[in-house]
Formats: C-alpha cells, structure tokens, sequence
C-alpha cells in the first residue's frame, strides 16, 4: 500500500518488466495511457529481440514496399489529396454505395481514381487482378470486355 501511494505521489513508475522503479522520464510516452509500461531500456531490449525473432518477415515485407513503391505512392497521394480537399470522395460508379474506395488504372497518375465500394473493387482485382502497371509506371486500360 505504501507503494502506490509513493507511486501516486511522485513523478515514478514501476517497470512492468524489470520491476524497478524509475523516474517518469525513463518512460516513453503512450498516446492513450501517458506513458508506456516498460522503461526505455526494457521496451527496446524487446524491440531487438522481435525484430531478430522475426527478421524474415520484415526483410518480406521491406521487399514487398520497394516492390510496389509506385502503388503505395499513389495511395499516400490519394489519401493527402482527400485530406487537403483537393480529392472528393465519390459513390461508387457502379452501384452507387456511399461508401467507396480510390481504384488506380494507372498508378502513374495517382489521383486520376475511380470510386468503388469494396465490393466491386474486390470483384474488379478478382476478375482482372493487378494492374500490370503496380510495378511498373506504364499506361494500362483494361481489355474492350471490361468496358462493356
């Protein structure tokens, strides 16, 4: 009980990991909580030691950023655009659901979108899958089939 109340009363917090008690400043700060569980040098003893344990994921997923940078370009694009009002969002062009996602044609011309709920835009990659330029920075239109 004595404790928490010295807890309480000074600026000092318990690390949930090594269990000492330190100044508030050796804790990193929490967006929702203030500060964070662990004291600075627990939290990234621990961060080592994930990213060692799974260094294969995060080799996989920098490849896969590099990959598709001219994909993840566009999307940054959109969703800054839509920020700044520079973009407005638009029901979907086929069933005109109001909830509606950006669709690239042409991820070289980031905000150049169509607006399509998930669900046709899920049906829409399922039908025709990635655009061959997600990789690339050439034009693509989908076939006269996809038109009609």
């Amino acid at each position: 009980m004595q404790q928490l109340e010295m807890l309480e009363k000074t600026d000092e917090r318990r690390c949930s990991i090594c269990k000492e008690v330190k100044s508030k400043d050796y804790f990193n700060l929490h967006k929702k909580q203030g500060r964070q569980s662990q004291c600075k040098e627990c939290h990234r003893q621990y961060q080592r030691e994930h990213y060692v344990n799974n260094r294969k994921r995060y080799e996989e997923r920098d490849k896969n950023r590099q990959k598709n940078s001219i994909k993840s370009q566009a999307v940054t694009a959109v969703r800054n655009a839509l920020q700044k009002n520079l973009l407005t969002r638009q029901p979907c062009e086929e069933c005109g659901e109001e909830k509606a996602e950006a669709h690239h044609d042409d991820y070289a011309k980031p905000l150049a979108v169509r607006w399509l709920c998930r669900s046709h835009h899920r049906q829409w990659h399922a039908l025709w899958g990635e655009a061959p330029n997600a990789c690339t920075v050439r034009h693509w239109t989908p076939p006269q089939e996809a038109a009609q």
